[in-house]
């Protein structure tokens, strides 16, 4: 059913409702007595309760044909869920004229239902708001690469320092796509193509990190034999990494264990490289480059005996 007959329907459903309150307000007298004086009593509640239904329906035929109309859009569901807000919230003011209740009436309502109603759906309508938050605000959109990290986004892993070879700020999150912005929750396809809700709750309260297209700074640490002369260790480095990365730095960075020195590269990885595979590229030259010296013997004790 495309965008087009839904909206003809809801029109259909609005025509219907109205005819049916209208047949119904006609045809009151013609009905047995008791029904009608019963009818009479709570004629505001049948009148709403028709409306209801009638603008249920209507605001979901129209939320789904807003949706077909910007089907491959990005906005698709930020649209469909910015119409269902305002059809509900015109529809809830619509049911309080309906049923004839005035200002104090609805404030006194509201307090008592509030303080019952709020307790027991404080988790429920605290992700409902925090995903209209997130929608009406522009916080995140659907189609957005994204990643989202909690209340501590970075650190740093430090232990055992000695064997942690590549040292980056690492970043314990999740990434993934943004499927669908949702009033409980939002959908995110995860990088093993696996989909995750999250809360909306919990997502307004982390942080979130963009895809940024600009070149990230990596560090490459490897251990040499302290048997092995730095000079030669730098210049091989040198040699072989020339022809493959436009822009480093390399360090002698420290000495452990007394048997162990560590060269630190410092290197741009590229926009449209990903971030492992540049530093898997980077590693493999390290270790043809600690291979060679050793089988040219530069790395060997009799080498430093000598």
């Amino acid at each position: 059913m495309g965008a087009r007959n839904r909206v003809i329907i809801a029109f259909i459903v609005i025509i219907v409702v109205a005819i049916a309150i209208k047949i119904l307000e006609a045809s009151i007298n013609y009905l047995p007595k008791k029904f009608a004086e019963f009818y009479n009593t709570y004629r505001s509640v049948f009148i709403a309760l028709f409306v209801a239904i009638g603008g249920a329906i209507t605001i979901q035929l129209l939320a789904s044909a807003v949706h077909i109309l910007f089907k491959g859009s990005r906005e698709a569901y930020f649209v469909r869920n910015i119409v269902l807000v305002l059809g509900y919230t015109i529809l809830l003011l619509a049911i309080v004229i309906t049923l004839g209740i005035g200002s104090e009436g609805v404030l006194a309502g509201a307090t008592f239902s509030g303080l019952i109603i709020g307790l027991a759906l404080q988790p429920v309508l605290s992700n409902f708001f925090s995903g209209l938050l997130i929608l009406l605000s522009g916080y995140l959109k659907p189609g957005q690469t994204v990643r989202i990290a909690g209340n501590i986004p970075i650190s740093l892993l430090a232990f055992p320092a000695y064997k942690f070879f590549s040292r980056d700020y690492m970043i314990p999150s999740l990434k993934g796509q943004i499927l669908e912005i949702g009033f409980m929750y939002t959908k995110i396809l995860d990088a093993d193509g696996q989909i995750v809700k999250i809360p909306n709750t919990v997502l307004l309260n982390s942080i979130v990190i963009e895809k940024s297209e600009e070149s990230k700074t990596i560090q490459v640490r490897y251990e040499f034999p302290i048997v092995c002369n730095p000079d030669n260790v730098l210049y091989e480095l040198h040699r072989r990494l020339q022809m493959v990365i436009k822009s480093y730095r390399l360090y002698i960075e420290e000495q452990i264990d007394k048997q162990y020195y560590i060269v630190l590269l410092i290197a741009e990885a590229p926009p449209n490289v990903k971030t492992r595979e540049f530093r898997s590229m980077i590693l493999k030259e390290f270790i043809k480059t600690h291979r060679d010296l050793t089988n040219s013997g530069i790395c060997s004790s009799t080498t430093q005996t000598n």
